[in-house]
């Protein structure tokens, strides 16, 4: 009898402990949930203010919300009791979740939110808590509290501190940050130094509107990310422009408040980039293959065409091997150039196509290897190895043909200015895609420039079909001479503005040239008016052809004249992080690069590389759109 009491004496003070801890230890805990516990601490060592430290741990596979809770959820509230001064309440950087194509923002495991009571708080503080906790079903409960703030708790500062470092700060995570809206998406644009590797994207409430899931696109040290919208409905897309906008962006455990106005979303990247990629290699060798035809690589073709014409006996065999040592050339400097993007792709410099004719150094060991082939092929000098030294070079492998090697190199340097209008694409797409696409694809531009050399290559008797040397050869040579000259003297006029000459602007030039910002940009659109924007640079060969041809036209300098069109111009012979990150965003690394934005076209058209007079004055007149 008495071994039984026992048993029952001690059953009872197993039911009544934990009564007792769960009295004792500060957590409140609810009948109707079984899944969660809160605690609020209070404290009044700050001067001027209590601080409140409200914890919440859940069990494992629950989650409570943000203040903004996504498309389900209620965020927690307070309801006060008697008369309290303002309350200021934190909320640390949330997470987000998926559940049945929901998104949601919110926390999980264990948040603490540090509050502050600004002004004299009462002596007991005390209200109702409301806190939503979901799983595969969702519970509300109200958790009634009163608490007495005190001086006495010694680990209330370090906690209280810890969780204010899980609160976004107002600034340092980005260098610079915009939101812009297009139809049915917002666009969040961030620019951060040190790149981005884990971004968190969210988004506090605005009325009748629904976001989603964002969709993150990196490209160096920036960040686009495109959320979709919907009004409360589902059905149409509300236009947001002007509305402001309060977001978290996080990266890392770093996490950066900002508050935002909402102005007209940039391009999206290029339409080119979502090309299967079957059409963009095409795209590439056909952009390689133009490139031949290119004055930039005129003069390389003249010193190609002049060492057959210097060849006295000629040779289906050494005409063979003289052509594939160029191809090689041409394939192993469309290597290196995948090497140095790579490199730079990994450590977050800037890209760019024809990037090295900002260079003064490059430019002017240019200068110099051109004037020198133009004097040797006028006759001033010749270079000449001895009799001995010339057969070894030619008899022992590839050894021989290292001339034609770096000569298929140098036409690879000097062909990279033209961006050809179907070189552009595939440039955009391999300098912005994974870095076994962009060797691929760099590959396939090599293969294409080198195609006429292969076809040489493989019949030689297109190269031997050449007349038979004679006086003829010396007025070639003086021609080829020539085109080296002018090429040499093109190349020079590049560097005057490294030296800070100015280069000379065509008379027919009348339209009065805004410099080019995103700042100008949004104020012109802000007035109703429209945008042409046009990025140039002296070296660029089919920017001047679009100058003369298009641009200088009378009938496109009136319609860029009219008042209500704004025009906007880049220079990019030097270099310029602005005008590199103004084409990045815009899924561009090359010029020319023309743009036009406008009331009917708010998000921007880019327009193809090669302009067209008729393009440019129909796009204009779209822009126009209906004016209010």
């Amino acid at each position: 009898m008495i071994l039984v009491f026992r048993q029952m004496l001690f059953c009872l003070l197993l039911l009544w402990l934990p009564v007792s801890w769960a009295a004792d230890d500060g957590w409140l805990r609810s009948p109707e949930n079984d899944h969660a516990r809160v605690q609020l601490r209070a404290d009044t060592t700050a001067q001027g203010e209590t601080r409140l430290l409200l914890e919440v741990k859940l069990e494992n596979g629950w989650k409570t919300y943000w203040r903004s809770p996504g498309e389900g959820g209620v965020a927690p509230a307070i309801t006060w009791k008697g008369e309290m001064p303002a309350v200021d309440w934190f909320w640390p950087t949330p997470s987000r979740f998926e559940v049945a194509n929901l998104t949601t923002q919110g926390y999980h495991d264990q948040v603490s939110f540090p509050l502050v009571i600004r002004g004299n708080a009462p002596e007991k503080i005390s209200g109702i808590l409301t806190l939503s906790t979901c799983s595969n079903v969702c519970l509300l409960t109200d958790y009634a509290f009163s608490v007495t703030p005190s001086r006495q708790d010694a680990t209330f500062a370090h906690d209280f501190a810890q969780a204010m470092g899980r609160v976004p700060l107002s600034q340092g995570l980005t260098d610079s940050i915009t939101v812009g809206a297009r139809a049915g998406e917002l666009v969040v644009e961030a620019e951060r130094a040190g790149g981005w590797s884990t971004p968190g994207l969210y988004l506090d409430t605005v009325d009748d509107v629904e976001t989603g899931k964002p969709q993150f696109h990196i490209a160096g040290t920036t960040l686009q990310a495109t959320i979709p919208v919907r009004d409360s409905w589902g059905e149409g897309a509300p236009d947001l422009r002007g509305k402001r906008l309060t977001l978290v962006l996080a990266n890392e455990g770093i996490a950066q408040e900002s508050t935002l106005s909402v102005g007209a979303a940039l391009a999206p990247v290029t339409e080119s980039a979502a090309l299967p990629l079957w059409q963009v290699v095409l795209m590439a060798l056909l952009g390689g293959f133009i490139l031949n035809l290119m004055p930039c690589v005129l003069p390389v073709l003249g010193m190609k065409l002049g060492s057959v014409l210097l060849v006295e006996e000629k040779n289906r065999q050494q005409v063979r091997r003289q052509f594939l040592a160029s191809v090689a050339g041409i394939i192993a400097s469309f290597m290196a150039l995948a090497l140095l993007m790579t490199v730079l792709r990994l450590t977050n410099q800037a890209l760019g196509w024809g990037i090295q004719f900002q260079n003064p150094w490059f430019i002017g060991v240019m200068v110099v290897v051109m004037l020198t082939f133009s004097a040797s092929l006028f006759g001033l000098f010749e270079f000449r190895l001895p009799s001995a030294m010339t057969t070894r070079l030619a008899t022992q492998g590839g050894n021989g043909m290292s001339g034609h090697f770096w000569q298929g190199a140098f036409a690879t340097l000097l062909a990279t200015p033209c961006s050809a209008p179907f070189l552009g694409t595939a440039v955009a797409v391999a300098l912005t895609a994974p870095l076994p696409t962009l060797w691929g694809l760099f590959l396939a531009l090599g293969l294409g420039m080198s195609l006429p050399w292969l076809m040489v290559a493989l019949r030689p008797g297109l190269a031997l079909s050449l007349p038979r040397p004679g006086r003829w050869m010396n007025g070639l040579r003086r021609l080829l001479g020539l085109m080296m000259l002018g090429s040499a003297i093109w190349l020079a006029t590049l560097l005057l503005p490294h030296v800070g000459l100015a280069t000379h602007t065509p008379a027919k030039e009348s339209v009065v040239w805004q410099p080019l910002s995103e700042q100008a940009i949004q104020q012109a659109l802000a007035q109703n008016k429209r945008v042409f924007i046009d990025v140039t640079a002296d070296w660029c060969i089919t920017c001047k052809v679009n100058k003369y041809n298009v641009l200088q036209k009378e009938v496109v300098q009136k319609a860029l004249q009219q008042p209500d069109v704004v025009a906007l111009r880049g220079d990019w012979t030097l270099p310029s992080a602005e005008l590199s990150d103004f084409l990045k965003k815009r899924g561009r690394v090359a010029v020319p690069f023309n743009q036009i934005y406008g009331p009917g076209i708010p998000d921007g058209q880019a327009l193809p590389t090669l302009l067209t007079q008729d393009m440019v004055l129909q796009t204009l007149v779209n822009a126009k759109g209906v004016m209010p």
